[in-house]
């Protein structure tokens, strides 16, 4: 038999690990936010009311249909 050195203490200390990592997580994440209210940028634009007429624009004509060979009609 395999002789277990410790027997849960192994985990205990992941356990543990893991709840002080969690720990300065949350003290950041409080530190971060305590006392620094956020602020909303505020913007204002003075734009001039510009009328655009759109462009004249002729597209080209479409091209012709294409045709079926007389042939092709004749022989049904």
């Amino acid at each position: 038999m395999v002789d277990r050195e410790g027997d849960g203490s192994g985990w205990l200390g992941f356990i543990a690990g893991v709840v002080v990592v969690a720990l300065i997580g949350v003290a950041i994440y409080t530190y971060a936010d305590a006392g620094h209210p956020r602020q909303q940028a505020q913007i204002e634009l003075n734009v001039h009311d510009v009328k655009l007429n759109p462009p004249d624009i002729h597209p080209p004509s479409p091209p012709p249909e294409p045709s079926v060979p007389r042939a092709a009609n004749d022989g049904a």
